[in-house]
């Protein structure tokens, strides 16, 4: 009789209204299990497998060793234990039809490898309170939803799993090794939710979890978890990962020495991301938690939360977009922060291409913008202009203009100190400097205003200045028409500083030195002269600076 071959990941499923399962071919052929001829089972059940398979049958939870998990883990006796081969046969249909219940197993000891490889069932498998001595693996496997909580076990492979409802796998401890992780769920598609609160994963020899690509319909709980993990990609990887819900990390704690805590480059989640109370030390020049390129449907939330990494970034949200608002208290990286402060930079963030729909601290309290911007000025490597630029864009959409030109005047700042290279040369950087006293960067009109009035103040005194000087018997200024006397005559004090404001004002004049001028003959006209000139060069450049500012013609986005 010839076999007939078919690719698992290829078989449609349906179940018959007397509970069998039929597969589908992808030419449409029904193929019904029982056609298939006996394959090879295990014989000599214990007392407790029987109880199992009519618990199953039954749609009825058998009663187990009653034993903890503990004392499992230390228990030899052969009447707590099923072999996990009997679990495969049973999903498989060999030991008769199944209720839609599905396999529930606690409180026992599963020896052997739990070897779900490929096995298209119609129920789902709960394993409870139990010590599985092995690895479970369960590649391409689909399945109504699967469960192992509260148990202990090795590694779990799981690439590709197919699951109609969910995978709860909470309160579960693993101690894997390997360098391929301890929990595999790579291009897996989970159809509910994926739980995986108050779970324990360690592995010392490589990642806790590798997840990338894989896909959660619904919402994916890591609540009061631990993991750790030694590499340099990180503990967690979820890698372009999908969860249609909301990803939550509250309370947990992940480590990595080597590298990376959580690495979820172009991850996307469609609601909230939730690290609130998340304790984090990570390794190596990744950041501690890395979501470069992320998307984020809701809220990015942070609360009471602490990032740790000695060697690196401690947060890289670089290209991250996030819809909501964003939780991310300054005490999180300063826990000594003071406005207008600089701080020794011992957390740094990338936040360079960081999108975000508005700053929180605390649930319907606002973030001040002063400690983003102490977050962008003091805790990041290099100057970035567009931190500065999205943080100025958020408060002006409020309608915090005046926040808004702060911030874009402590960006300039910025460049100056860290990317002065950027600026030019020796000259180009003093203009700068100059640029920002008297015209804020073109952010402070009003400063180049005051400025020019000043400017114009001092052009008037030289000319007082001027009529108070004597030198031979004449005075610096003075009457026109008593140049060539013996002793020339004195203006009026109105005279004097209308003198040195005509003087002093370009393309403009008011008269008065017809009446009363630089006497020429005098020693010290020509420095009077100088000097009003470069009072008059300084109206010019203020005068320029204050019409461009206000125009917007010389604000910088460098």
């Amino acid at each position: 009789m010839n076999a007939l071959v078919v690719q698992p990941r290829r078989l449609l499923m349906s179940a018959r209204r007397d509970g069998a399962c039929s597969i589908r071919t992808p030419v449409g052929d029904s193929l019904d299990v029982t056609d298939y001829s006996p394959l090879p089972m295990l014989d000599d059940l214990a007392e407790l497998e029987r109880e199992l398979i009519d618990a199953a049958r039954a749609g009825d939870a058998p009663a187990g060793s009653g034993l903890t998990v503990e004392e499992l883990a230390e228990d030899n006796d052969p009447a707590h234990e099923i072999r996990a081969r009997l679990l495969r046969e049973m999903l498989l249909g060999q030991r008769g039809t199944l209720d839609p219940k599905g396999i529930r197993v606690q409180g026992a000891r599963i020896t052997g490898t739990l070897d779900l490889d490929n096995v298209a069932a119609c129920t789902g498998l709960s394993v409870t309170s139990c010590v599985v001595t092995s690895t479970i693996t369960a590649w391409y496997a689909s399945l109504s939803w699967l469960r192992l909580a509260h148990c202990r076990v090795g590694n779990v492979y799981a690439d590709g799993i197919r699951l109609v409802s969910g995978m709860w796998l909470d309160s579960l401890r693993v101690t894997g090794t390997g360098s391929a992780g301890a929990v595999r769920l790579p291009g897996s598609h989970i159809g509910g939710v994926l739980d995986l609160s108050r779970t324990e994963i360690i592995n010392e020899t490589g990642p806790a979890l590798f997840a990338p690509g894989l896909r959660v319909d619904g919402n994916m709980w890591l609540r009061n978890a631990r993991l750790g993990g030694v590499s340099e990609r990180g503990t967690i990887q979820l890698f372009q990962a999908h969860v249609g819900g909301a990803l939550i990390l509250r309370g947990a704690e992940i480590t990595n020495r080597a590298g990376s805590a959580l690495s979820a480059d172009q991850l996307k989640v469609e609601a909230g991301l939730n690290l609130d109370e998340v304790h984090v030390v990570g390794g190596g020049r990744h950041g501690a938690i890395r979501l470069i390129g992320a998307r984020v449907g809701g809220m990015l939330s942070a609360l009471e939360s602490e990032f740790t990494n000695d060697d690196g970034l401690v947060l890289d949200i670089e290209n991250t977009h996030v819809e909501s608002k964003v939780f991310l208290p300054i005490t999180v990286l300063c826990s000594g922060f003071r406005p207008n402060q600089s701080c020794d930079r011992s957390k740094c963030v990338d936040i360079n291409g960081f999108q975000f729909g508005a700053l929180e601290m605390m649930p319907y309290r606002a973030m001040p913008w002063q400690e983003w911007l102490h977050l962008i000025r003091c805790h990041t490597k290099a100057y970035r202009p567009g931190p500065y630029q999205q943080l100025a864009a958020a408060e002006r959409a409020a309608g915090h203009d005046g926040n808004a030109r702060r911030i874009l005047i402590a960006q300039q700042r910025d460049l100056y100190d860290r990317a002065p290279k950027a600026l030019g040369n020796w000259l180009t950087r003093r203009f700068h400097w100059i640029w920002g006293v008297l015209a804020g960067y073109g952010y402070l009109t009003r400063r180049t205003a005051a400025a020019l009035l000043i400017t114009l103040a001092v052009s008037g005194g030289l000319g007082l200045w001027a009529g108070h000087v004597t030198d031979g018997g004449h005075h610096i200024a003075e009457r026109t028409g008593t140049f060539t006397d013996a002793t020339g005559r004195p203006c009026t004090s109105v005279e004097l500083i209308g003198l040195g404001l005509d003087r002093g004002l370009p393309l403009a004049t008011n008269g008065v030195r017809n009446r009363c001028d630089l006497n020429p003959d005098t020693n010290l006209a020509a420095k009077f002269t100088v000097a009003i000139w470069l009072t008059q060069a300084m109206i010019w450049g203020l005068a320029t600076l204050a019409l461009a500012g206000y125009t917007g013609l010389v604000r910088r986005t460098t």
